[in-house]
């Protein structure tokens, strides 16, 4: 049976997100991918808010926890604020990329096949690599950004909307209650 990993670069899904209109599901994701295939390890990789920012670390702390229930490990680091010499923000940074590849070289023994749901082409050295050993490399991602290079170079590339039925986030009961119907018209 196929040994499959899962590896989540947090940013780049969130952008992705943002970009195709609709939330990921990550509950969703581990069963879609992991499916009739031996479940090897899962990560999660993504930023944690700056301290101070009480509302952004209430939704971090939930969303973590919740990524733990679904057996992800969490990789994570605080966002670095970079600020020019007159206190102004120029950049936040919260940058995970070499975690992300370090995990997948350091857990090669654990996959056959990984998972890599980012599309950053700085991947394309360890996607290459991956390739080299023997691994299968399925990139998932929004196909209006992802770049040539990195399809080329995937065993597969996936586009979330291409999966959008099987991941994509339902809204909750609670919230599906709220919303006010219209009386149906009786015939």
């Amino acid at each position: 049976m196929v040994r499959v990993a899962l590896f989540v670069d947090g940013a780049n899904m969130f952008y992705a997100q943002k970009e195709i209109g609709w939330h990921i599901d990550f509950r969703l994701v581990c069963q879609y991918f992991f499916q009739n295939r031996e479940r090897g390890p899962a990560y999660y990789f993504m930023a944690s808010p700056s301290p101070g920012d009480q509302l952004r670390i209430e939704k971090y702390r939930r969303f973590k926890n919740a990524l733990t229930y679904l057996g992800f490990s969490v990789v994570d680091k605080e966002l670095k604020i970079i600020k020019d010499a007159s206190g102004e923000i120029v950049k936040i940074k919260g940058n995970l990329d070499i975690d992300l590849v370090f995990k997948m070289l350091t857990s090669l023994g654990a996959y056959d096949e990984a998972v890599l749901m980012g599309v950053d082409s700085d991947y394309v050295p360890i996607i290459e690599h991956l390739r080299n050993l023997g691994k299968t490399v399925v990139v998932v991602g929004n196909g209006r950004s992802t770049s040539m290079e990195v399809r080329n170079v995937a065993t597969r590339f996936i586009d979330l909307e291409g999966i959008r039925e099987s991941i994509e986030k339902t809204p909750n009961i609670s919230a599906q209650a709220s919303i006010k119907m219209p009386p149906k018209k009786r015939a």
